[in-house]
């Protein structure tokens, strides 16, 4: 017979954790908890400071001590995918795994990075076919951006600060999807020529850098030369105006940071543990009132 606690947890509670290093800062505990008191389910979600050398022991213990599965941060998304015995289609497009789930012997992982921004693009009213999007950088959040931009868009364009980059990301990424992707030199987006014809026809830009996140100015970009209706989506979600925003709104553009895709990929990632629909707007006020409090 399990004995219950004061908070609830007994010895038949499903265990989910967050592994990262560091951790500490993160804001899904209070975004998944708050989601498995609304629905009544007895899990609880807990941090999992891992060291970088022991990220291998940290996954197997996920399985060895019966977790129900875990979300995955930096800098472990890479390292955790060939310790996978199945993967998403988005793990295996993305080379990335933040997502852990437990099913019987087997530990499957996926990326919902994914779906997280696409459902984000839904909520902000972007039109489920459009003509172009561009993405700002060449990293792992790129990669998810760029995949997923790519089920939207007939063409997506990569800019980073070292092109090299951008176009090892376009190779590796092309077989998998249909759009057509073109890796540039982020440069080219600044004010002139070039970047009226990169960026004259895109409805959404991504910033999935690291650029402003301390906020410090954004590197210059011409986004007055964007169609009126264009979104400036930034992935950055620990600031509710980041520089790269302001330089959008500066140009009359409309603007969103990270945080409904941190919202939405932790709705995609609770369903795949419990099978229930996520509900959202638990979640939603959950994040807001952990970020008050950072």
């Amino acid at each position: 017979m399990s004995t219950t606690t004061k908070s609830g947890i007994t010895a038949a509670t499903r265990v989910i954790g967050i592994l990262g290093h560091p951790v500490q800062h993160s804001r899904s505990p209070a975004m998944h908890n708050a989601a498995f008191a609304a629905l009544g389910l007895d899990y609880v979600y807990v941090a999992l400071p891992a060291r970088p050398a022991e990220i291998g022991a940290a996954v197997r213990g996920v399985r060895a001590l019966g977790l129900a599965g875990a979300n995955v941060t930096i800098p472990f998304k890479e390292a955790v995918l060939s310790r996978c015995d199945q993967l998403g289609a988005a793990a295996r497009a993305c080379r990335a795994v933040n997502t852990l789930a437990v099913r019987g012997d087997a530990l499957f992982g996926d990326n919902t990075d994914v779906a997280g921004l696409a459902r984000d693009w839904d909520e902000a009213g972007l039109p489920r076919r459009v003509g172009r999007i561009v993405i700002l950088g060449a990293g792992g959040a790129a990669r998810a951006a760029a995949y997923a931009a790519a089920g939207r868009a007939r063409r997506v364009v990569v800019a980073a600060r070292r092109p090299e980059r951008a176009r090892v990301l376009v190779r590796s990424l092309q077989s998998e999807v249909r759009a057509e992707l073109l890796a540039v030199d982020l440069a080219h987006l600044a004010p002139g020529a070039r970047a009226e014809g990169l960026l004259g026809a895109a409805a959404v830009v991504v910033n999935a850098t690291a650029a402003g996140m301390r906020g410090d100015p954004f590197p210059e970009l011409a986004a007055a030369l964007t169609a009126p209706d264009c979104l400036f989506h930034d992935l950055v979600y620990t600031r509710a105006t980041t520089p790269f925003m302001a330089l959008a709104t500066a140009a009359r553009r409309r603007s969103r940071n990270g945080l409904g895709m941190l919202l939405h990929q932790g709705a995609a990632a609770f369903e795949i543990w419990t099978g229930r629909p996520a509900p959202v707007e638990v979640m939603r006020r959950a994040l807001v009132r952990a970020g008050r409090g950072s």
